[in-house]
């Protein structure tokens, strides 16, 4: 069997961590990567930090215009696709890299070129949010789709997806997150005090692309720090946002910092009090640590974490932020709130690889 996989983001290195080594036992794996994330910090700390191999294939995309940079990974992705041959070709999840690879391999389709995707029917059902449209097209091209859960699957079936191409397996963030927080156990970062402090990250287009919004939300995690200090590892282009809109980082009780590797973040979300973030990843990773997260958005395609009781979505509104984090400072309130449990997925990547050997998958 040959199999390509295409990634080039954190969330991709992070999730598919466990899964990578076990397609390289079923034969002649090619890992893809599209350079999406080219940074050592958003990139290459996470090959090192979670023990993967170097990728085979670099496409060097870097930052362009969405259909620019869709554009350049489909054409990498096809270039190894017509030299390889494979059997599956594996994408992750709902970034541009994830749609560029998806639609090299749906072109080869008649070759007998297969498309499988993890983590698939998770849905915010905001069709404004460019991550929506790639996990739809995604997903509507796939022969074989990965669902977290039931209601991922469930959200494939409403959309017409045959159900006999769609395996709920679980997510496979899990054990990446759980194996590393094992690994930072007892060690809190910087000399953080473990429960006094909270964490914030904020990356998203709608949020950081809209100066409005960027600024409501920025002034109230600086008003949030003036309760408790806020650790804010910054993506570029936040950092970048931040300057155009004259908004200064330099606040008393906010920690602003570089992006951090995965060993630092699973210490500082461990430890942390609570969470505020737009980040789907950094839901998931503060739910299995049973932290509670505040959902910088409007909506989440993780709900389950918020039909549990353990997070809240509070959108971009000062007021509301800010009421939800006071909440969270109280500890009564904070201990009612860590008591909602998770249940945990085990085994994701076992199941997603023995699938792909399934003689019962047929090309559509």
């Amino acid at each position: 069997m040959t199999i390509v996989t295409v990634l080039g983001t954190r969330p991709e290195i992070i999730k598919m961590a466990p899964l990578l080594p076990r397609l390289d036992a079923l034969g002649d794996h090619i890992i893809v990567h599209s350079g999406q994330h080219y940074s050592a910090e958003m990139d290459a700390v996470f090959f090192e930090e979670l023990e993967l191999r170097s990728p085979d294939r670099p496409l060097g995309v870097g930052s362009r215009e969405p259909a620019e940079q869709v554009a350049m990974i489909a054409q990498g992705v096809e270039r190894v696709i017509i030299e390889s041959s494979p059997d599956w070709v594996v994408v992750h999840g709902d970034t541009n890299t994830t749609l560029g690879g998806a639609l090299a391999a749906a072109k080869h389709r008649a070759r007998g070129v297969r498309l499988a995707h993890v983590e698939a029917g998770a849905r915010s059902f905001n069709e404004d949010q460019p991550e929506e449209l790639n996990r739809v097209l995604v997903d509507r091209m796939a022969h074989l789709l990965f669902a977290p859960t039931e209601d991922d699957a469930a959200n494939l079936k409403a959309e017409g997806i045959p159900v006999d191409r769609v395996l709920v397996t679980g997510n496979t963030v899990a054990e990446s997150c759980l194996r590393m927080a094992t690994i930072v156990d007892g060690h809190v970062p910087d000399g953080l005090a473990a429960g006094h402090y909270a964490i914030a990250t904020i990356h998203r287009q709608e949020t950081v692309n809209d100066p409005a919004r960027l600024a409501t939300t920025w002034e109230a995690l600086v008003a949030v720090s003036e309760c408790v200090n806020v650790i804010v590892p910054l993506h570029p282009r936040t950092r970048k946002m931040l300057a155009a809109a004259g908004l200064p980082l330099s606040r008393a009780g906010l920690t602003v910092s570089e992006p951090v590797g995965y060993r630092k973040m699973v210490a500082l979300l461990k430890h942390a009090r609570f969470v505020l973030t737009d980040s789907g990843g950094v839901q998931e990773e503060a739910a299995i640590l049973q932290v509670p997260a505040l959902v910088l958005r409007g909506e989440t395609e993780h709900r389950r974490y918020v039909d549990a009781g353990l997070h809240r979505v509070v959108g971009t509104d000062f007021d509301r932020i800010v009421a939800e984090s006071t909440f969270l400072l109280d500890d009564d309130r904070l201990a009612e709130r860590k008591r909602c449990r998770i249940e945990l997925d085990s085994g994701v990547a076992e199941r997603i690889a023995s699938a792909l050997t399934s003689v019962g998958v047929s090309p559509r």
